[in-house]
């Protein structure tokens, strides 16, 4: 059994979309911006190699490479940035885990912040050195409601609201 569950799961269809969805959140009485951000995992790691990460990061699981977190950190911090007014925010990772479909992957981060949003620019290149079709759907929230939804990809990898 053991040696039939590869093969199994080979024969798995691949996704056909390569798509990445986070909330940005302004949270008035933390004063905070929160991420959630939910990508592909497979096409994360897939990125991430392609960038100088090892093989066998398998992010999230018990058997998680004892450096992932460095090279998700490292990962981050070049492909994913918010300036708020103004100001490149320092996007601290509280956590990541494994959706319950171990497809996909939740990454959470946060920022202080003392100001509402005014001018927020968003670059979002995540996985489109490995994906040209990848896109990354950005959605801010002013702290009541849904503000700006940006679509980031390839070609443009940067929004603004």
């Amino acid at each position: 059994m053991t040696l039939l569950l590869p093969f199994l799961l080979s024969l798995l269809p691949a996704h056909d979309y390569h798509v990445s969805k986070t909330n940005v959140r302004y949270v008035a009485d933390k004063e905070q911006v929160q991420v959630e951000m939910h990508v592909f995992v497979e096409d994360l790691e897939k990125d991430m190699m392609a960038a100088g990460a090892p093989e066998g990061l398998e992010i999230g699981t018990k058997r998680q490479h004892a450096d992932a977190e460095r090279y998700l950190l490292t990962y981050l911090q070049k492909h994913f940035r918010i300036n708020w007014n103004g100001t490149d925010l320092p996007l601290e990772v509280v956590g990541f885990e494994l959706a319950n479909d171990l497809h996909g992957l939740w990454i959470y981060q946060f920022a202080a912040v003392d100001e509402e949003p005014v001018d927020v620019n968003v670059y979002s290149s995540m996985m489109t050195e490995t994906y040209a079709d990848q896109k990354n759907i950005v959605k801010i929230f002013n702290g009541e409601e849904r503000s700006a939804t940006l679509l980031m990809s390839k070609d443009r990898p940067k929004g603004s609201y």
